[in-house]
């Protein structure tokens, strides 16, 4: 086969691939043309509007909490220890744009240190944080466990607020006071049954009677379920909210 056969063969081939190209670049054209039109005609400055006057949604767990809680505590109050929380949250946020922890309310010692230690690092760092318009949306139950000689139930609180920091000058240095911001909060009851059992690495809770030493299942019990003696408080034995942390 002489060499110009072969070059014509060559060409040929060539062409045929260069048009396979080009017809391959029209398809993906005719496809993708609809998607650039749809993206240009997109108002990104509403959507944006919707993403910060929506709700964020909560771990809706209640339903399936609430019976096991009040097999333990059939005197637990969920619409009570609910307001409860979002009450300290609230007072939370005023606690530390106000740079005063004792504004805290319903909260236990711990959690008015987190505060106080949120505080000291706005000051730390020049500035002020501020929670504007906080409103909750949603509070639901997130999680019931029981962690060594305590029981703990998370809630998830749908939250928006204008949050912002400023310096001392009052310029803002980080978020917005003109665009809302859409979180959750998530926030811990504890119930500490016997601090004896809440030791480091310990996840059994477990309590006895003193009388006849029966097991007591029923956190919330007055009474022995076997002997009828009555049963004393050993330790803290109350709710507390200790702590809230933004997830």
């Amino acid at each position: 086969m002489s060499a110009g056969i072969v070059f014509a063969i060559l060409g040929i081939a060539g062409l045929f691939l260069v048009l396979g190209v080009l017809a391959k670049i029209r398809s993906i054209t005719k496809d993708v043309a609809p998607l650039i039109e749809a993206i240009s005609g997109t108002d990104f400055d509403q959507i944006e509007a919707e993403y910060a006057t929506t709700p964020k949604s909560v771990s809706g767990m209640t339903s399936l909490c609430i019976p096991r809680i009040a097999k333990d505590f059939p005197e637990f109050n969920w619409n009570e220890f609910k307001q409860k929380a979002e009450n300290m949250l609230l007072s939370a946020f005023h606690a530390i744009e106000e740079e005063d922890a004792s504004l805290v309310v319903n909260a236990s010692s711990d959690l008015r240190s987190q505060v106080a230690l949120m505080i000291d690092n706005n000051r730390n760092a020049g500035h002020r944080e501020i929670f504007r318009e906080a409103v909750i949306h949603q509070t639901e139950i997130k999680d019931y466990r029981k962690e060594g000689g305590s029981c703990v139930i998370t809630l998830q609180s749908s939250v928006g607020y204008y949050h912002y920091k400023t310096d001392r000058s009052g310029t803002i240095v980080a978020g917005s006071n003109s665009v809302t911001t859409q979180t959750r909060y998530d926030t811990e009851l504890v119930y500490v049954q016997d601090t004896s059992l809440v030791k480091d690495g310990q996840k059994a809770l477990g309590s006895t009677c003193p009388n006849c030493g029966a097991p007591i299942k029923n956190l919330g019990s007055k009474e022995c379920p076997y002997c009828g003696c009555g049963l004393t408080e050993i330790s803290i034995r109350v709710w507390n909210i200790n702590r809230f942390t933004e997830s």
